[in-house]
């Protein structure tokens, strides 16, 4: 909830039948969106703009943010805006959402290191998480993803970048669920430059998805350690036990 000029804006994401997810959280679902609407607005508004200021000796500070992702801004981040932080209680976190990449100039795809052989070009491109491009995309709001790698990329080099995969269906590092006619679904998420993640139970190899896919899984009771795999060679896992 954001609150402007003479106005109050409130942005809530969940499903859309009404209920809550836990797996959309406000700072980082609800609010890059709430930005970009209010900055829409005040775009299109004729009247003047009169800044509201908060009462003498409040505990606030006018400190600088990350215009696209709201938090505090790195060397990356060229859209800035001014607007208010609290001290000891407004979060600390510096913005990871723009990073620089290497681009080779032939062909337009992405290095993960410079060896000397290709001509490069140092890019900074959005890297959001794979279920808040979902929402930018049911919302019609284009984002600047990376190029994928070069084929022939080692894995070893593509996994010391970035993030590994987040398990986000099941939830919890270890959870007790139960098999029935209905598959356990499985989700991750996954940085903006991951295509397609790998699962696997113990060592079986349970199938692959796209990154806006959820995959199914017909389980046996047992005990399990699920694990999820990026395209990138980066992975995670989790410990469930079915019954």
């Amino acid at each position: 909830m954001a609150v402007f000029n003479h106005y109050v804006l409130a942005v809530w994401i969940g499903n859309f039948d009404g209920k809550p997810n836990p797996a959309f959280v406000g700072r980082a679902a609800a609010a890059p969106l709430l930005f970009q609407i209010i900055d829409s607005l005040r775009a299109s508004w004729p009247e003047r703009i009169e800044p509201h200021l908060p009462p003498p000796g409040a505990n606030l500070k006018r400190v600088e943010f990350c215009a696209v992702s709201g938090d505090l801004p790195e060397i990356h981040c060229t859209h800035r805006v001014e607007g208010w932080f609290i001290p000891g209680i407004s979060p600390i976190k510096t913005c990871d959402v723009h990073q620089e990449v290497l681009v080779d100039v032939a062909t337009g795809l992405r290095v993960p290191i410079d060896d000397g052989t290709r001509q490069l070009r140092r890019e900074v491109y959005e890297f959001w998480p794979s279920d808040l491009l979902r929402l930018f995309e049911r919302a019609g709001v284009p984002r600047r993803p990376p190029p994928p790698f070069l084929p022939g990329t080692e894995s070893e080099l593509t996994a010391r970048i970035g993030n590994p995969p987040r398990i986000i269906s099941p939830t919890g590092e270890h959870e007790t669920l139960f098999a029935s006619s209905n598959a356990i679904p499985l989700r991750a998420k996954t940085d903006a430059d991951v295509r397609e993640v790998y699962w696997f139970a113990d060592k079986t190899f349970i199938g692959k998805s796209n990154v806006t896919e959820m995959l199914t899984w017909k389980s046996t009771p047992g005990d399990y350690q699920l694990t999820a795999l990026d395209d990138h060679g980066r992975s995670t896992s989790c410990s469930v036990t079915v019954r």
